[in-house]
């Protein structure tokens, strides 16, 4: 594992953002929560072919070298397999190369992390990934962004979070208007996005504040549920 002294090295504040868990990556560059350089690909699961391009992009533009980094910061999932995989390998490269403390951060709380100041005390967020057909994964999260639920699969239905009925919740990312085709509740908002680098900067900046770190070696993408494998059918012989 990396070295992390150079973490707090007062003169550097730079996190790089890297987020490759849905159809479009991006990465972003902060100087502590402050968003100073960004980009995004123009077309969709491309990362493996733009991640580097980008990265040096981000970089050049904001003027910063690999060695001024204090921190990288990845998605760490749930989401697209190979997206998360080209993303977290990107991360520990860098981590690795640069003797750099790498950060992991839920997939489903960078989704949540947008629509913070949109919700009032009690309110709830519900974080959403589309997972095919009428499955989803999601997350619940309070108005101060704390997990109320942890992450999970779930086949949509009428009743589905029927428990919270009664309370006004934002429902947001790519499966969120896959649900309101499920839910009629006044109460719900519902709200299409997809995750970004640029929601990313204050959830890495409180993780590299308190030193809570990955273990580069170890760290590894978090999918939830196994990928969907289709095996031939036709024999070799």
């Amino acid at each position: 594992m990396p070295q992390t002294n150079q973490a707090f090295r007062l003169e550097n504040t730079y996190l790089l953002c890297i987020e490759t868990s849905a159809r479009e990556c991006s990465i972003a560059l902060s100087d502590k929560a402050t968003l100073i350089s960004y980009k995004q690909s123009e077309g969709i699961w491309k990362h493996s072919k733009e991640i580097t391009l980008h990265i040096e992009s981000v970089l050049k533009g904001a003027g910063v070298g690999f060695d001024e980094l204090s921190a990288i910061a990845v998605s760490e999932g749930p989401g697209s397999y190979t997206g998360l995989r080209v993303g977290v390998s990107a991360a520990k490269a860098i981590s690795y190369a640069k003797s750099i403390p790498l950060i992991g951060i839920s997939t489903l709380k960078i989704i949540a992390n947008e629509f913070k100041s949109g919700i009032d005390n009690g309110d709830y967020i519900i974080a959403t990934i589309d997972a095919r057909r009428d499955e989803i994964f999601y997350q619940i999260f309070n108005h101060h962004l704390e997990v109320e639920q942890n992450p999970t699969n779930h086949i949509l239905t009428t009743d589905s979070f029927s428990g919270l009925k009664d309370k006004k919740c934002i429902i947001c990312g790519d499966a969120a208007i896959k649900t309101s085709d499920f839910l009629k509740n006044k109460n719900f908002q519902y709200k299409s996005s997809f995750p970004s680098a640029k929601h990313m900067l204050d959830l890495a900046y409180t993780k590299f504040r308190s030193s809570a770190f990955a273990d580069t070696a170890y760290f590894s993408p978090f999918y939830l549920k196994s990928p969907n494998i289709t095996k031939s059918k036709k024999t070799i012989l």
